[in-house]
C-alpha cells in the first residue's frame, strides 16, 4: 500500500535535503536490479527484491527503509555513509541499529513502534536535524539532550493520538537547537513553567506550538520569557468563518432538487440563483482545555475580547517576575 503522509518539515531553512514524503515513491524500484548504480537517494521496503545490492550504491546519500522487515532493519549499520535516513511504518527491537550512522545529519522516524529508548538519537555525532512523529511506546525524550549539533527539533503525535511528553528538561542540553515543534502531543501537566529549560537555549530562533497545546498560562510565561524567538509571542485568539460560501460541485448539495435544498437549515439560494452554505462566526481561543467561540458577531468578539484581556494581565505577571 502506497501511504502518502504530508510532509511536515519546515523546509524554509537549510535543516532538509531529505525527498519530501509525497515524493518517496519516485525514489523506489520494487526490484533494485532496476536502479542504476550511482542512484542517491532510494526507498526500500519490504516486499522488494533484490534489496541488498542497495549496499553497493557508493554514492548513496539518503534512505528511507518503509515498512521495512527486521532483517532489513538489521541491515542499516551497512549503510553508514548516508546523511539522510527516514524509518517510517517500522517496528524495530530498538535503536540501536542507528549506532553506526556517524554521517547521518537527517533523521526522520514516523509510525515507528516500540522503541522507548532513544538515546541512540542523542549519540549520532553529526545529526543536525530530527522529525518524531507517532513514536507509539516513547514518552522520555531525555535521551536526545546529548545531540550537541541538533539544530532541528520536531515532535509529532497524529490527530487521534497525541505523543507523550513525560518532561521538556532534555531541551537545555540542545545548545544548538534553533527551531523547535510540537504538535499533537500530550504535555505533562507540571512544573511550571514547562518550557524554562529554553532560557538556556541562546540560538533558539524559533517556536511552533499548537494553540491546544499548553494551558494559557503557559503561552503566557514563553511569551514574557521568549519574546525574542519567532512564534513566541501570538494572538490570544483566531477568528474565523463568519462569511457565506457558494455550493458547487463536487458538493452533492450542488446537484439536489430544488425541492430537497430548501429543506437544508444550512443552506439557501441567493437572489443570483447561486446556491450558498451559512458559515457561521467562529473563533479559536489560546490555551489547553479552552472551547471554541461560536455565535453572533457581538458574542465571538465578547469572549475573545474577555479571553485577550486575560492573557495579556498574565503577560505581563510573567514579564515582572
Amino acid at each position: 500500500m502506497k501511504h502518502h503522509f504530508a510532509d511536515l518539515l519546515d523546509r524554509t531553512g537549510d535543516y532538509w535535503s531529505i525527498t519530501p514524503n509525497r515524493e518517496r515513491w519516485a525514489c523506489h524500484f520494487a526490484d533494485l536490479s532496476d536502479a542504476p548504480a550511482d542512484i542517491t537517494r532510494v526507498m526500500i521496503n519490504k516486499r522488494d527484491r533484490n534489496w541488498r545490492r542497495a549496499e553497493t550504491f557508493a554514492n548513496l546519500s539518503e534512505l528511507t527503509f518503509h515498512e521495512p522487515s527486521q532483517e532489513q532493519l538489521a541491515a542499516i549499520s551497512n549503510f553508514s555513509k548516508v546523511t539522510a535516513l527516514r524509518l517510517s511504518h517500522a517496528r524495530p527491537k530498538t535503536l540501536e541499529i542507528l549506532e553506526k550512522q556517524t554521517a547521518v545529519r537527517e533523521l526522520v522516524l514516523e509510525y515507528v513502534s516500540g522503541v522507548r529508548d532513544l538515546k541512540p538519537i542523542g549519540a549520532l555525532p553529526a545529526l543536525e536535524a530530527v522529525h518524531l512523529e507517532n513514536l507509539r511506546g516513547a514518552s522520555d525524550f531525555s535521551g536526545l539532550s546529548s545531540a550537541q549539533r541538533l539544530r532541528y527539533l520536531s515532535i509529532d503525535g497524529t490527530l487521534d493520538w497525541s505523543q507523550p511528553v513525560e518532561s521538556f528538561d532534555f531541551l537545555a542540553g540542545l545548545h544548538s537547537l534553533e527551531y523547535l515543534r510540537f504538535g499533537f502531543i500530550r504535555a505533562p501537566k507540571g512544573p511550571f513553567p514547562l518550557l524554562r529549560s529554553c532560557i538556556r537555549l541562546k540560538k533558539l530562533k524559533r517556536l511552533e506550538i499548537g494553540m491546544a497545546t499548553f494551558p494559557l498560562e503557559e503561552f503566557a510565561w514563553i511569551e514574557a520569557n521568549l519574546s525574542h524567538v519567532e512564534g513566541a509571542v501570538r494572538p490570544p485568539y483566531v477568528r474565523y468563518g463568519g462569511e457565506d460560501r457558494e455550493i458547487t460541485p463536487p458538493d452533492y448539495r450542488a446537484r439536489m432538487s430544488e425541492k430537497e435544498f430548501k429543506l437544508l437549515a444550512e443552506a439557501y439560494t441567493g437572489t443570483d440563483g447561486k446556491r450558498y452554505e451559512r458559515v457561521p462566526l467562529e473563533a479559536m481561543l489560546l490555551g489547553k482545555g479552552v472551547r471554541n467561540v461560536l455565535g453572533t458577531e457581538e458574542h465571538v468578539m465578547e469572549k475573545c475580547i474577555s479571553h485577550g484581556e486575560k492573557y495579556r494581565l498574565l503577560v505581563r505577571e510573567y514579564a515582572n517576575q
